[in-house]
């Protein structure tokens, strides 16, 4: 009975590299940064132009709820006792309009501040 070893399979080169990463992994990761980077260029674009946007429209009715304030002490004196329970319920939703608005417009804010970070956060990854 004759019992071979087959040593010469173990003694191969590995065509396989060791490591965290290989070629082909590092290759992959460079490209999806430079898409991550891509699409957060694109997204922080499209932020700034909703931004804007959106600020332009406040500042165009930012004074609506001064004005109609303005207004209701005008015609205050010839207004009925249910006209001012409506003239002040109208001056509430006003308000109340207006602070949305305002919010918006601060939340779109930050929310543009926190996509520029990813973006440079993105950009240092690369």
């Amino acid at each position: 009975m004759r019992i071979t070893l087959n040593v010469a399979r173990f003694a191969q080169p590995k065509t396989h590299t060791m490591g965290l990463f290989d070629k082909q992994e590092k290759k992959l990761r460079k490209e999806f940064n430079k898409k991550n980077t891509a699409y957060c260029r694109e997204g922080v674009k499209d932020i700034e132009e909703l931004h804007d946007e959106l600020k332009a429209a406040y500042e165009n009715l930012e004074n609506v709820n001064e004005e109609f304030a303005t207004f209701r002490e005008k015609i205050e004196q010839k207004l009925s006792e249910e006209e001012k329970g409506k003239m002040d319920y109208f001056s509430k939703k006003f308000r109340k309009i207006d602070k949305v608005a305002r919010d918006a417009v601060r939340d779109m804010k930050d929310l543009l501040r926190n996509q520029k970070k990813r973006l440079r956060e993105a950009m240092n990854d690369e």
